[in-house]
């Protein structure tokens, strides 16, 4: 793998440190859920979704020959009513055996819809990818019923029993919400399927709520905490933090807490292991100013900004009005391109983590991504484009390794210690506790105008192992090594 490179400024020059703290979750309660006997019935195929752009005009290249899924040395594998109205999508390519039905669990209405869209793009080309266009494993056509959660647990938790209940699904993939994805990973234990998720990034999907069941295709904030790790303290000694009171938000709020202060940095308020440093504030707040205030009255050196979906615009609107970036260095998030192009004039010089940029990443796989992208949305990949896509590449490795079986047994075995190609680069899906060990980088923000949304020169680039979470697994499972 090769990545873009240009200039590498140095950390210290700039005003802001972002980190890239992304996907805000919508709840951590997650309700309990009666495991279903999937339905007999099969849904009936709809057409595709229409593209909400028009089709570029360059002309798509061919895929490159999908790599031979490979088990990592050392692992061992484990054993194994209300609601949107569910939409399903087509199937291409000839088949024998009986369809294979997923649940794809987006967000297109609720506080991150933003990153709905992407998720599905980014799935329906990885599985394009994958089967080399034929949609299906083994005979087996792939049938993706595609459901709206609106970033809300219940009405996520509803939906991803009607997939299983009513559709058939016999896999589920998604969600954007942190909250949500808790309480679907919980539905897919009790249910004996697997689960895919992502790019929801709480650490507790494969932490302390950890089940066999249920495998990342995107990352953790552990990872994003760990790609900064100390140069947080090069900032400053005194920090404070605001984030959303939901279950993204508290774990990445913790995972920070423990780099800085496993650095030497200190919090002003709220200095325990439970209070993380940090302001938390409603996901849905609209008006910032009381949180703003507490973190100003902090008196902090760096204040690290947890934040995503529609209020992360009016939450920096806020911060500057009422000097936030006057008195202390603001540390958050590279967002979506849109986001980027519309809330990060500020912060120019910038330095800090990208989840996932396509203009880094110079493989095959990236550029067949970014060059279908182009031709069928008019537009590149953005931010969690690349965890869609490698959802759908796990889903196929997976099928392929059991003949399209899709029962969780020989899924879960096929899933532990997998490697693939993605965008960006080599993944490693490590047994122990299914964290998607990853490339992650570190970039300085240049410009926001850039009319492809290339907005950053590389700084450094980590190897999936400089960046590999501890194993946060429950002790009395016995899986950490």
């Amino acid at each position: 793998m090769k990545l873009h490179a240009h200039r590498k400024p140095t950390l210290g020059a700039s005003l802001l440190l972002v980190l890239a703290l992304l996907l805000a979750a919508c709840g951590d309660v997650v309700p309990t859920a009666t495991p279903i006997a999937p339905a007999a019935t099969a849904t009936t195929a709809a057409p595709a979704d229409t593209p909400t752009t028009a089709a570029a005009a360059s002309t798509a290249t061919t895929a490159p020959a999908a790599d031979t899924p490979t088990t990592a040395a050392g692992t061992t594998p484990t054993e194994a009513m209300t609601g949107s109205t569910p939409t399903t999508g087509s199937t291409t390519g000839g088949t024998t055996g009986g369809d294979i039905t997923v649940g794809l669990l987006t967000d297109d209405s609720g506080s991150l819809a933003i990153y709905g869209p992407m998720l599905e793009r980014g799935f329906a080309l990885g599985l394009d990818y994958a089967t080399k266009g034929t949609n299906a494993v083994a005979g087996h056509a792939i049938k993706v019923v595609t459901k709206d959660t609106a970033s809300d647990v219940n009405t996520g938790s509803n939906l991803a029993r009607e997939a299983i209940e009513k559709d058939g699904a016999k896999v589920l993939v998604g969600v954007p919400s942190s909250g949500v994805a808790l309480a679907v990973s919980g539905l897919a234990a009790q249910n004996k399927l697997i689960y895919i998720s992502t790019p929801a990034a709480s650490p507790d999907l494969t932490g302390k709520n950890f089940n066999v069941y249920t495998f990342r295709a995107g990352r953790t904030s552990v990872q994003d905490a760990l790609t900064m790790g100390a140069a947080l303290t090069g900032l400053g000694k005194k920090f404070v933090q605001i984030a959303p009171d939901y279950a993204f938000g508290r774990g990445s709020a913790a995972a920070f807490y423990s780099v800085v202060k496993g650095a030497g940095g200190t919090f002003t308020i709220n200095d325990t292991t439970e209070g993380a440093g940090t302001v938390f504030a409603p996901q849905d707040t609209t008006d910032f100013t009381p949180y703003i205030n507490q973190v100003l009255d902090s008196k902090a050196e760096v204040v690290i900004v947890t934040w995503a979906g529609a209020g992360f615009v009016p939450l920096f609107q806020q911060m500057q009005q009422l000097g936030v970036f006057k008195n202390m260095t603001v540390a958050t998030g590279m967002g979506d391109n849109q986001t980027m192009a519309k809330g990060y004039a500020d912060a120019v010089g910038s330095v800090g983590v990208s989840v996932y940029h396509y203009a880094l990443f110079d493989n095959p796989v990236n550029t067949w991504l970014v060059e279908q992208h182009r031709a069928k949305y008019n537009s590149p990949p953005d931010l969690f484009t690349e965890s869609g896509f490698n959802a759908a590449v796990m889903l196929v490795k997976a099928l392929e390794a059991t003949n399209g079986d899709p029962a969780a047994d020989g899924m879960i075995k096929a899933l532990e210690g997998l490697q693939f190609d993605g965008p960006k680069g080599q993944y490693t899906v490590r047994a122990t506790d299914h964290v998607l060990l990853q490339p992650m980088t570190l970039v300085k923000l240049t410009n926001t105008t850039d009319k492809d949304f290339k907005f950053f020169d590389l700084v450094k680039a980590f190897k999936p192992e400089e960046t590999a979470p501890p194993c946060a697994v429950p002790a009395e499972m016995n899986r950490c090594k």
